[in-house]
């Protein structure tokens, strides 16, 4: 992998990392369903002014591929975020972390049974090493997946399956149509949901305060527009597999932030974390120095 991608794999788990702090924010005041309405609203009429102003004609896709990008959507977009967001609310922001560790064994596995990707034992290793990382940062924090936070917990475990399906089906479409139509398309399409979501879902809570306004729109800035088109632009140059072990960086990162915002203490497994973390990702992102598992005698 080139420096470059490295560099925008680290810069969009920023932009995902920060999510459950500012999203806990916001949902003081803002519903899921309003969130996820100002986030679509947002990334189809950003991202789909960038598509048409660099594109031009050939922002309108082919129609073989409106449906696998109408599914892209549903699963990367709609389903995606709305889980995310409902899970959100009814768990904590540390459990959501810790879920994420979901993601990447998820599509690993996934790209691997359809015959998309080969494994490699530098790829599982790394990946092993970076999940067992982070549940060592938030096991040794008193994580739990149990009592009163369960239902946030199995939305956001549904959330983050979703999301490994849309890495691994979006890759064939991605190496067909330029990247930042496809992931304006994909939020386009998820305004047809917009009907849905608006039902009993007040956009503009009266109550809320200037500081969860500035969290909604950190959301939108952030793990919205840039995160999704950065994340379109790796997705383009390297494995779904590896693209999403990148993932493991998130939680590491929100552990970061609430030491240097919150004033929390480092613990021991923070930088046990940090060293797992990223002794994994090294090799992940590095190149196999044996032949890569074969998925079946030839």
């Amino acid at each position: 992998m080139d420096p470059a991608t490295r560099r925008l794999l680290i810069a969009v788990q920023f932009c995902f990392g920060v999510f459950p702090v500012l999203g806990k924010l916001a949902l003081e005041s803002f519903s899921p369903r309003a969130v996820l309405v100002w986030r679509l609203l947002a990334g189809a009429s950003v991202l789909g002014a960038v598509a048409v102003l660099r594109h031009g004609r050939r922002a309108l896709p082919p129609p073989r591929d409106l449906g696998r990008l109408a599914l892209l959507s549903l699963l990367g977009v709609i389903i995606n975020q709305l889980l995310f967001l409902e899970g959100l609310h009814r768990s904590t922001a540390v459990n959501a972390g810790l879920l994420m560790t979901v993601i990447p064994v998820a599509t690993t596995g996934l790209a691997v049974a359809l015959g998309l990707e080969r494994p490699t034992r530098r790829r599982l290793w790394g990946t092993a090493l970076a999940v067992v990382g982070v549940a060592v940062l938030f096991v040794g924090r008193g994580a739990g997946l149990a009592g009163e936070t369960w239902r946030g917990d199995l939305l956001m475990t549904l959330n983050a399956l979703s999301y490994s399906v849309y890495l691994v089906l979006a890759k064939p479409v991605l190496q067909r149509l330029p990247q930042i139509v496809v992931i304006a398309w994909v939020f386009g399409f998820g305004l047809l949901a917009l009907p849905l979501l608006a039902i009993g879902t007040t956009w503009i809570p009266p109550e809320a305060t200037s500081a969860q306004w500035l969290a909604l729109a950190g959301i939108l800035l952030l793990p919205t527009v840039l995160a999704y088109l950065l994340n379109t632009v790796v997705l383009a140059r390297t494995h779904a597999s590896t693209t999403a072990t990148y993932v493991m960086l998130q939680p590491f990162i929100a552990a970061g932030l609430g030491i240097a915002l919150l004033g929390e203490r480092p613990r021991p497994a923070v930088y046990l974390t940090g060293a797992c973390v990223l002794a994994g990702l090294w090799m992940v992102s590095s190149a196999p120095r044996r032949a890569a598992w074969p998925l079946r005698r030839e």
